[in-house]
């Protein structure tokens, strides 16, 4: 047998890694996690910056020791780090949604070092379903990435313990209302029975995002004509809103899929000629483009919106869209003049915009009117900032009209009227306007 004196060093030690440099990576790690600690007492609008850096650099530590198979190590540091950035969040203020997008990328991490290195099943799916029902309600809790990690043996856990809760807590109360629904909807969904999956989604029918949901189940199994089924279900009780808008999209889709332009292009006419909005119309064009009927359409569907907006003046604004959409720009601007207490200060720019280009003195009086809006919106400290940009537009337009003069007299009767805001006197001072 050869001398093997001195191979105990060679030897490859557990997780790919030498011992004190996993230990120490380790070690390094953990002082990361405990810089996750917000102290409640801190100013909740200050730090967030430099606490979601902290926990990137958490989330880059514990990727490497799973890319380094030492998943076993990672997953209690990734669990540590969810809980503590998960608490974090109930102190501060992220409406910008900084750290709750590192949270989530924490979350993934869990999961990944879950799959490779599986800890105890049961406690596991205990452990997601207490952060569900019992958390501040994030981060979200996907079961499709745990699947792997959980097995038969976690699922059966997750699913028991979720009856459970279902039984025992008040059914008016956020846990079962929301997180139960939504874990058996999930555990129907990674249990591969696409028939459950549609009737735990059908249990509760009052939001049509819940048809949608549906649809999308079936039609990833290839069952469309179900999927067909249920769309037009959800449409027949609600019409209207967003909600309908993302079913109807996906009805389109497939109708288009199966040849059946026609029908297609019959839903969108009917969603145009029932609510007759800007998205309605666009929406019609997309479809009817798709299947190259787009020509023989588009005089009536401008016909629709025109003859909605000529009865009703709420619907100008999204007849000027159209317009706006299909490069009718001088009746798009006929329309503004026409009726231009129907249109929104952005609507009016993004008009004069267009419209400057060629005719620089049609926007003289816009610009004029916008200023005049502008200066008396007490509410809005940025008034007077907003005015001298607007008259620094308007002094172009006026240059590139040929009416310098003009633009001289304007500023002398607009410093007249305004004398009195001394403040603005002293910004259109600043800006040195006077030609």
């Amino acid at each position: 047998m050869a001398d093997c004196t001195g191979c105990r060093s060679w030897v490859v030690p557990p997780f790919g890694l030498n011992g004190s440099v996993a230990d120490s990576q380790v070690i390094e790690v953990r002082r990361l996690i405990d810089g996750l600690r917000w102290d409640r007492r801190r100013d909740p609008y200050r730090g967030r910056r430099e606490y979601g850096a902290r926990a990137d650099e958490v989330a880059a530590e514990i990727d490497r020791l799973i890319k380094r198979e030492a998943a076993a190590q990672a997953v209690p540091l990734a669990r540590r780090a969810v809980e503590r950035v998960t608490s974090a969040l109930l102190h501060m203020d992220d409406s910008s949604g900084i750290v709750g997008d590192r949270l989530g990328e924490l979350m993934l991490l869990y999961a990944k070092a879950c799959t490779a290195a599986p800890p105890d099943a049961k406690r596991l799916a205990a452990w997601l379903v207490k952060m569900r029902l019992d958390g501040p309600g994030w981060p979200e809790t996907r079961l499709a990435v745990f699947k792997d990690a959980l097995g038969e043996r976690g699922l059966a856990e997750l699913a028991r313990l979720v009856e459970d809760r279902r039984a025992a807590d008040d059914p008016d109360s956020w846990a079962v209302l929301v997180g139960v629904r939504d874990l058996r909807e999930q555990l129907a969904a990674v249990s591969g029975d696409v028939d459950a999956h549609v009737t735990v989604l059908a249990e509760d029918l009052r939001g049509t995002y819940r048809y949608t949901k549906i649809v999308k189940a079936l039609r990833a199994a290839g069952r469309d004509g179900d999927a067909e089924w249920w769309a037009r279900e959800g449409l027949a009780r609600d019409r209207a809103g967003h909600q309908a808008d993302q079913l109807r999209d996906r009805l389109v889709d497939l109708l288009l899929d199966h040849g059946r332009g026609d029908e297609a292009i019959a839903l969108r006419r009917a969603a145009l000629e029932h609510r007759t909005m800007h998205i309605d119309y666009i929406a019609l064009r997309k479809t009817a483009e798709r299947v190259g009927q787009w020509p023989d359409l588009r005089d009536s569907a401008l016909s629709v919106i025109r003859g909605r907006a000529q009865v009703d003046r709420r619907y100008v604004t999204d007849l000027l869209n159209v317009l706006i959409a299909e490069k009718l720009l001088n009746e798009a601007w006929g329309l503004a003049v026409a009726h231009p207490n129907e249109l929104h200060e952005s609507e009016w720019f993004r008009l004069i915009e267009l419209r400057e280009i060629d005719q620089p003195a049609d926007v003289i009086a816009p610009y004029q009117d916008l200023i005049e809006l502008q200066l008396a919106a007490t509410g809005d400290k940025y008034r007077y900032n907003k005015a001298v940009k607007t008259i620094i537009r308007l002094g172009e337009a006026y240059r590139r009209s040929g009416d310098e003069s003009g633009f001289a007299g304007y500023l002398a009767d607009l410093r007249e009227r305004h004398k009195r805001k001394t403040s603005f006197i002293a910004k259109l001072d600043r800006a040195r306007l006077d030609p």
